[in-house]
């Protein structure tokens, strides 16, 4: 079996994809369909590494903490009220006993996030304020931060694992921040690293959940940065315990969560390595990097997920990479 033949044999539930392996400079690449290496992908999820990357970019300049409260940059959220249950309606609030912190945001703990029960009325209201992807009417940053603090926290903060919308929070902060969330991942991150075809699907909202477009060989040029740069040091610790692990089995698939991605604690899948960081995102795309082994790996596709479970070609194709 090839890379090639792997990602044909996927073709009538796929039948566009682009995939790359890197072991060192050993770089193996396939594509099916009418994408090519140049192809620009809508990214997804993939988003997050490295928007928690440019994060800590920050936190080594710094102009900012990991436990500063982000009430320093966004005063909206200041003062959030906490669901006295996970189950209780969403006027049925204490107040949160500690700030929510920079930390909080890049470790998924600040209290705003989806569980594995989109019913809760909490996380429906999370939805209908705050969920832009998909969204024709697009609010601006200002806009975002007015509706998401009207969502009262899921848990106080620091008290659990929740996906998702933290990252939205830290992109709109890195934006107070430095003026403009584009133009700094550009700054720092892209220009530097050559990736000349990485940028915001929109500019309204710069989603730091899941905004931007790449191609394969601009993320294999990010995760090789986190290789050399020592940045895995800081994004590649597990933040979880079992029973958070447990919780987000939907998410998570038993593994850790460090900062911006997953980190791979349990040998459960053949692919599965101690350390390997990463994520998935909804547009059917996958970027892990494999310390141990020196080894990247990107799929991008265009076929959208239907759950947040992994598919088949994401399985298989870690498999043949593990191999």
């Amino acid at each position: 079996m090839t890379l090639q033949k792997l990602l044909e044999s996927h073709r009538e539930e796929v039948p566009t994809a682009v995939a790359l392996i890197a072991r060192g400079d050993d770089v193996e690449f396939a594509a099916v369909g009418e994408d090519t290496r140049e192809s620009v992908f809508p990214i997804a999820s993939v988003t997050k590494p490295i928007v928690a990357t440019a994060a800590m970019l920050l936190v080594q300049d710094g102009r900012i903490a990991l436990d500063d409260p982000i009430a320093n940059w966004l005063p909206e959220l200041a003062d959030p009220v906490v669901a006295r249950t996970p189950d209780s309606p969403v006027d049925d609030v204490v107040p949160a006993t500690e700030p929510i912190t920079v930390r909080h945001l890049q470790s998924f703990r600040s209290g705003w996030g989806f569980t594995a029960d989109f019913s809760l009325p909490t996380t429906q209201k999370l939805l209908e304020a705050t969920h832009v992807h998909g969204r024709m009417d697009l609010p601006t940053p200002d806009e975002w931060l007015k509706q998401l603090a009207e969502v009262p926290l899921l848990h106080q903060p620091g008290d659990g694992w929740l996906y998702n919308t933290a990252a939205d929070v830290l992109g709109v902060l890195i934006h107070r921040v430095t003026g403009s969330l584009p133009d700094f991942l550009s700054e720092r991150i892209y220009r530097p690293l050559g990736m000349t075809n990485t940028a915001f699907g929109s500019d309204v909202f710069p989603s730091g959940a899941g905004g931007l477009t790449s191609t394969v060989d601009d993320l294999l040029a990010f995760n090789r940065f986190l290789l050399s740069s020592g940045m895995l040091s800081v994004l590649a610790n597990d933040t979880t315990t079992a029973e958070e692990r447990e919780a987000a089995q939907i998410f998570l698939e038993g593994q850790g969560w460090g900062f911006g991605g997953s980190v791979d604690v349990a040998e459960i899948d053949p692919w599965n390595v101690q350390g390997r960081y990463g994520w998935v995102g909804g547009s059917g795309t996958a970027a892990h990097v494999v310390p141990a082994q020196e080894m990247v790996t990107v799929l991008l596709t265009r076929t959208a997920m239907t759950s947040p479970t992994p598919t088949a070609i994401m399985r298989d194709f870690w498999r043949y990479a593990a191999e």
